[in-house]
């Protein structure tokens, strides 16, 4: 009983910072507005200012799967958790968009090892057969940061301003993580500790990028979180007030079920990999196919829709996403586990790279469509077909990659291509 108790506590604590971590990344879709006010930001200004969290998220990823394959992922994600609380305190108290840029690449850095190192943890103390539903689990509880971000958000920016709500994050990621580092262990499953000197890193990443079916999971990602940050967690805002009219208040609701699409669809989907269909390549296939459709109704046809199945459309939207997560079970599955985590970062670093350029690359067409003279719908229209073409190459290159399920030993898909 001991042992199940302590490790789903530690579950529950990471999930909680995962949370928070979460909330950082899609916050500024919300607040957009007041910060390009307060901090008089350009749209293409912006762009950088949310991608920033990404860049750096993305390039942390680099040395933390070799620092997670060889310490407790606990730790990592302790010590992180206060660079997170000084970001967060930097970025409320910016007046411009310099020290902004600074908070949220700190945040960005310190938030980059949560779900990676958490998914480290969960390796040592769960079996393989629950792997993709831990994953969706977390990911479904974790977004609550992402419902925390839209009309929550709306109602706290409002009574009580962007910076306050800022300050008591900061205050918020200490806490969390303190507590990460004097509760969190990795447990019974733990591998061997790998040989931490630089040439056995640099083997275990050739032996990953060397794999084709790795970069066409990595390629997927990059344009499934890409497409979806690039709507919900930045410019889904400002496309439903310009183009569609609705009032902050009303945007942030529809944003919110795409946020609620997500949490039902994520344990749902590591479900459905895990025991039901036991493969991680259909769910994928069909979900992100699901999201090459909903991305290509952003580009017009959604503005002719009625009013009471925009919530539906969102929903959907959000369900479709939800199917992402699955890659990370897969690319875990695809190599030895004394490189799970390289693995996994090394993918993450494709999906957070994702989120960033998808970002700031739609503010940039934004920013030149609207130069050049480009209705507001015309501009967005514009925007959105950058994610909705490029999910739409990767989900036709994956179809090519191999399969993985709960059962498939590492060792028999180590083969080289």
């Amino acid at each position: 009983m001991a042992f199940k108790e302590s490790k789903w506590r530690f579950f529950l604590i990471l999930t909680g910072v995962y949370l928070l971590a979460y909330f950082y990344r899609v916050s500024t879709a919300v607040i957009a507005q007041e910060l390009r006010v307060d901090l008089g930001l350009s749209a293409s200004q912006l762009g950088s200012l949310s991608a920033g969290l990404f860049y750096a998220f993305a390039l942390a990823q680099w040395p933390l799967g070799p620092l997670l394959d060889r310490f407790e992922g606990g730790r990592v994600i302790g010590v992180l958790g206060f660079v997170t609380a000084a970001g967060a305190l930097l970025f409320a108290g910016a007046t411009e968009h310099g020290p902004a840029l600074a908070g949220r690449i700190l945040i960005g850095v310190g938030t980059a090892g949560v779900l990676m190192g958490s998914l480290k943890v969960y390796t040592t103390w769960f079996s393989a057969r629950t792997f993709a539903t831990l994953v969706g689990l977390q990911v479904a509880l974790g977004n609550t940061g992402n419902l925390l971000a839209t009309a929550p958000l709306a109602w706290l920016s409002g009574h009580f301003g962007w910076r306050t709500v800022f300050v008591g994050c900061a205050l918020l990621s200490a806490v969390g993580g303190a507590l990460v580092l004097w509760v969190v262990r990795d447990g019974p499953l733990a591998p061997k500790r790998p040989q931490s000197d630089l040439g056995a890193i640099w083997r275990n990443w050739r032996r990953l990028y060397r794999r084709a079916d790795f970069w066409r999971v990595a390629v997927l990602a990059f344009f499934w979180y890409g497409g979806y940050m690039g709507m919900q967690g930045l410019w889904g805002g400002p496309y439903l007030r310009t183009v569609l009219g609705l009032e902050r208040d009303s945007a942030a609701r529809l944003l919110l079920m795409t946020a609620v699409g997500f949490i039902i669809g994520s344990p749902l989907a590591g479900r459905l990999s895990d025991r039901i269909w036991r493969s991680r390549k259909r769910l994928v296939m069909l979900g992100q196919g699901g999201l090459t459709l909903c991305l290509a109704l952003l580009l017009g046809p959604l503005t002719h829709l009625p009013d009471f199945c925009r919530p539906l459309f969102f929903l959907v939207f959000g369900l479709c996403v939800a199917t992402g997560p699955v890659l990370f079970a897969q690319v875990k599955e695809l190599f030895p586990a004394d490189m799970a985590a390289t693995a996994m970062t090394a993918m993450n670093f494709f999906v957070v790279l994702g989120a960033a350029l998808m970002q700031q690359s739609m503010g940039l067409i934004l920013a030149f469509r609207q130069a050049s003279g480009a209705t507001p719908a015309e501009a967005f229209r514009a925007a959105f077909a950058m994610p909705l073409v490029g999910l739409g190459l990767a989900w036709i290159w994956y179809w090519r990659c191999r399969d993985t399920s709960p059962d498939s030993p590492p060792h028999a898909v180590m083969h080289e291509e």
